[in-house]
Order: C-alpha cells, then structure tokens, then sequence
C-alpha cells in the first residue's frame, strides 16, 4: 500500500514537472527578444564597461603605484565615495609597460559596493575617461538602449580603439529601429572600410545594416552581389544584416527576391533559411512595418516549402495577430515531422492564442511523453 501510494506520488510530481517545463519553454518563446538585443549585430549579448560602471558603487581611474610595484594607486574617483584602502588587485606587467610609455592612460577600477569586490576594467585614454564620467550619472533607468546608442554612435570610429568597441558594443544592441536613424551619424568611406575589413569580421553586421539605410545605386549594387555570392555558395555570415539591409534599400521586391532565391528552394540548409527569417522578422517588427503583409506572404511560402521551420514565424504571425495560417500551422503540429519540442511550443501557443486554447491540450499531450 505504502508503495502503491509513492508511486503515485511519483507519477504525480512527474506529471507535473513535465508540465511546469512545459509552461516555462513556452513562455521563454513567447516573450519577444529584448528590445536592446540587435541579433542581427551581434551573436549574444554582452555585458560592457559602461554597463559596469553604471552598477558599480565606486569607480575610480587609477595607475601603478609607485612605492608599491604593480600595485594600484588612485588618481580620481569619478563616482560614489573611495575609503582609501588597498586595492587587493594585481597590476601586471603589461598594463604597467603601458602606463610608463603612455602617461595619458588611466585604469577604471569599480567596486560593486562598500567592501565589496573590485574589478579592473581595462585602460581608458583621455576621451574614454571623459565618457565614463559622463556614464557615471547614469543610473540603471536613466537611459533607454536607444538613448545610449544615440549618445555612443559618436565614437563609432573613434581613434581611440578602445572606446570604438565600447561604442560598438553599446549601439550594437540597440534596437533596429534606432539604428535607422543612425544613419547620418557615420561616414560612408568608415562603413565600407570596416565592412572590407577582414579583421573585424564581428562589426560587420552593424555596419552592414547601416549601409542599408543609403539609396545610392552603386550601394545597392554592393549588397546584391553580396547576397548573389551568398546563395550561389550557401554562405551564412552575415546573410542576416545584408538580408535586411536589401529589405531597407529596395522594400517588397527584395522581400520577393530573398523569397524565391531561399524560401521556394528544396535545397537550401536550416541555417541559411534562419538568417533570411531573421531579417523579415527585423523588418516586420521595428523596421519596414509596412511591408509586413509582403512578409507574412514570404512565411506562408516557408510553411508551404519548408514546414519544420514553422516554429521560427509562429511568434511574429502570433505578435502580428496574423490568423490566415491557423489550418496550415495545426496541420504541421498534428504531423509533427521535423519538429523539435521548441518548434511545437511555438505553434501551440499560437493556435491557443488564435482559437482561444483550442490546441492548449496539444501541448501537454505532447509533453507527457516525458512523464
């Protein structure tokens, strides 16, 4: 009896867990990406040094001590109150040759609170250290992601490596409609010499995307033989941003063209598919909305060719209360062919939201495989 009545307790908590997954899995895919997170610019998102000193408690500028070798001494504190006690990091040989040969530099140092930990950030020239003040009166609210792309999109192409990256990484994961309006802000030679430039693969996307904001013909001719080189080779660096930027420059017809060039094709990978849905999902949520029936009929020709991708456009015909493909979607769920847990989350929720739940038991009958 005792057993009996564990083993149902068993089966019981198994049930639920596999649902409570369930629900978690289905409400991460259903929440929209973060409104600063540029996919298209950056692969993940990262945490930067304005990020660090707007969360520190204390942010000082610092050099090597001289009576204490590759130690820290404090120059300025530059935010919150500095006790001066001992900064228990080591400074390393490195860093201090370059503080001996360039005496503008300076290391930002933060300290998450008082007695806490401190951490150094790197090296900051003159024009970095002027910006951090400025960030340093920032708090976590003050400023929107769009707001501080438009305030670092200055320093884009700043000598000063270092405070290029940060501008890069800030603006980077602004969101898409942001960086249209960005397209005054940097010089056109810049945007082709970082796009032709093999070691900076990494900021290519953003660059990229802003070279779509341009009119010019001889700009336009650039992306499409960007793309042209990308289909005939199945390449997918970067497919994404040029994808959106031909979007930008020639509106439906580049919607049709990257249709038929990938959606219609058999034989075209999962990832060069991804990168195309990607960039009508940029469009069709913050950028070229109104193209955004061009888009959904581009989806409606994925799920006809490629149905094991429906996942990926469930969210944005779900957010755009698009209802036309309600019979295609549940179609493929009832199939399931291709289809990973994730994809059919997706679709489910979709066709509860469209049909008031009528597919909510779908969910969970699938997920009982689990228990």
């Amino acid at each position: 009896m005792n057993t009996s009545r564990r083993d149902w307790r068993t089966r019981l908590t198994s049930a639920a867990l596999a649902s409570l997954i369930c629900m978690i899995a289905a409400a991460l895919l259903l929440t929209a990406t973060p409104a600063h997170a540029c996919e298209l610019c950056m692969p993940y998102p990262q945490v930067t040094n304005a990020d660090q000193v707007v969360g520190s408690g204390t942010a000082v500028f610092a050099r090597e001590n001289p009576a204490r070798p590759f130690s820290y001494v404090v120059l300025e504190t530059f935010k919150g109150r500095y006790d001066g006690s001992a900064i228990p990091l080591f400074l390393d040989s490195t860093t201090a040759r370059a503080l001996q040969l360039y005496p503008a530099l300076q290391v930002i140092l933060v300290q998450n609170g008082p007695g806490g930990t401190w951490r150094a950030l790197g090296m900051a020239g003159r024009e970095y250290q002027s910006v951090m003040r400025q960030v340093a009166q920032w708090d976590k609210s003050s400023k929107t992601p769009a707001e501080r792309a438009v305030f670092f999109a200055t320093y884009l192409r700043h000598e000063d490596r270092r405070l290029a990256e940060l501008a890069f990484l800030e603006v980077a994961r602004a969101p898409y409609a942001t960086l249209r309006d960005l397209k005054t802000r940097v010089v056109r030679d810049d945007i082709y010499r970082i796009v032709n430039d093999l070691f900076h693969v990494e900021w290519h996307g953003l660059y990229i995307l802003m070279l779509g904001m341009s009119d010019r013909p001889d700009d336009i001719a650039f992306v499409r033989g960007k793309l042209k080189t990308a289909a005939k080779y199945g390449l997918t660096i970067n497919l994404g941003a040029y994808a959106t930027a031909l979007i930008e420059m020639t509106g439906a017809d580049g919607v049709t063209q990257l249709t038929e060039e990938y959606f219609v094709e058999p034989a075209r990978s999962n990832a060069e598919l991804l990168e195309i849905v990607k960039a009508l999902s940029v469009q069709g949520t913050g950028g070229a909305v109104e193209l955004r029936s061009a888009i959904v009929e581009a989806y409606g020709r994925l799920l006809a060719h490629h149905p094991e991708l429906a996942g990926n456009v469930a969210n944005d015909l779900s957010d755009w209360k698009v209802v036309r493909f309600v019979p295609r979607l549940r179609e493929i769920l009832n199939a399931g062919v291709g289809l990973d847990e994730a994809s059919h989350f997706a679709i489910a929720m979709y066709l509860s939201s469209a049909d008031q739940g009528g597919s909510s038991k779908a969910v969970f009958t699938r997920c009982g495989g689990l228990r």
